[in-house]
Order: C-alpha cells, then structure tokens, then sequence
C-alpha cells in the first residue's frame, strides 16, 4: 500500500513538471513570434490635396485632380473669379474635374466633411519663349474725325518681338479707365500681335477737351526671364464739327 501511494505521488509531480514549461512557452513567447501575432498597423488616410494637370497641346485648359478625400465625401469647388459648383468624390476619396479654365481653385469640405479649404495652382511649365520688346500702336477708329458726343472703341494693337514658340500670358491695362485684359497669345518668333478694344469716353459739349484714352501692354515673367512692358500709348480723338 505505502509502494502504490508513492508511485502515484510520482507520477503526479511528473505531470505537473510538464506542465509547467508548457504555461511559461505560453506567457513567455520570443520576441519574433509576438511580432508575428501583432495584428497590423491601420493605414493613416493621405490628406486632401488639389493639383492641375495641363490638358498639353494646343490647349490651354487644364483638368482638376483631387485626392485624398473621404470615401464619397461631398466637396464644394470653385474658380477665383469664376463658378461655383459641388460634387462628391468616389469612393477611393478621388475625383476629376476635366477641361476647366486654368487658374486659381479653392476646394472645401461640405457638411462638415473631412479636411479644410485648399488651395490647386499649377505649377508654372517651362516656357520656351523670350519676349524682349512690346510696343503698342492704335489701329482704330482709322476714319479722321469721329463724333465725340458718343463713347468711341479704340482699338491698340501690340507687337511682341522675342525668340522661341510657346503660349504665353500677356497683360493689357488701360491706366485711364481701369479695364484690364490678360490673353494667352501664341508666339511663334521673332513677333507675334495682339489686340485691345477700349471706349474712349464720350465728352458732354464740345467745349470739353477731346476725349483720349490709354494702353500699355505686359508681359509678366516667362520662366527665367525678367518680363518687358511697353510705354503708355495714348489716343487723343479727332472730334468731328458739333460734337
């Protein structure tokens, strides 16, 4: 009886020595198995963002790319000085608006979506065009009097003198009535022309002075170089009898 006690004493403590290093492998795994069993790292959403991607070729639109969006979240896109217009991107939080005007957008989040207001301008492409000179005539009116009781368009006509062949912005002002204009002009050197309709105002009686006008044209900066500007041209009319 004392024999079959022992033995049973003994065969216990042999299944409590195996369990034991089974309960530390458990708690106690190596460093690479607990990286293993580590669930993965969630992915941090891209934030908003805006670009223009230049149509190319003779274009001179350009489509609206968004990225970075909430999955169908709503957005309200508008052109500075232009329209206004909401859409909602797709559900990869993309979006294109295709051949739209080049220029400056502002993109903001609806209803309290994700993100705040951005700004999308392109950046400036290479402009393999160097504008040296611009010098401003009048072409219009071309008739010797005309009758100055009534407001008169008087058309300027400018002269880009330069190298190289591109599309290029240029600026015309009319310093004495504010209007301004800003064409893209295809230049293909050594010149290339340009035109600018402004109403010369109309006088009251004529013991008025004669009513004139002024032009200047611009070019901004192209690439690397500097930019030109032509003298302040300026038309006095010829006033027909009476008027």
């Amino acid at each position: 009886m004392q024999h079959s006690a022992m033995e049973g004493n003994m065969k216990r403590q042999r299944r409590c020595a195996l369990i034991v290093p089974l309960l530390a492998s458990a708690v106690a795994l190596p460093p690479t198995m607990g990286a293993q069993a580590a669930p993965s790292a969630v992915q941090v959403p891209a934030a908003p963002a805006c670009r223009l991607i230049p149509l190319g070729g003779s274009s001179i639109n350009v489509n609206v790319e968004l990225t970075g969006y909430r999955s169908n979240q709503k957005v309200s896109i508008t052109r500075i000085g232009g329209r206004t217009f909401e859409t909602r991107v797709d559900g990869g939080g993309n979006f294109i608006v295709k051949n739209q005007r080049d220029g400056t957008y502002k993109v903001r989040p609806v209803d309290g979506g994700r993100g705040s207001t951005i700004s999308c301008t392109d950046a400036p492409a290479p402009v393999n065009v160097n504008i040296t000179e611009a010098d401003v005539v009048a072409t219009k009116p071309d008739t010797p009097t005309v009758p100055c009781n009534q407001a008169t368009p008087v058309t300027f006509e400018g002269t880009l003198s330069g190298t190289g062949t591109g599309d290029i912005r240029v600026v015309w002002v009319s310093p004495d009535t504010d209007k301004q204009s800003e064409p893209m002009v295809k230049f293909t050197g050594p010149s290339s022309k340009t035109q600018f309709v402004v109403n010369a105002p109309a006088r009251g009686n004529p013991a008025e002075p004669r009513p004139k006008v002024q032009a200047q044209l611009i070019v901004p900066r192209q690439g690397a170089e500097q930019g030109v500007r032509s003298a302040v041209f300026t038309v006095t009319l010829v006033c027909a009898p009476g008027t």
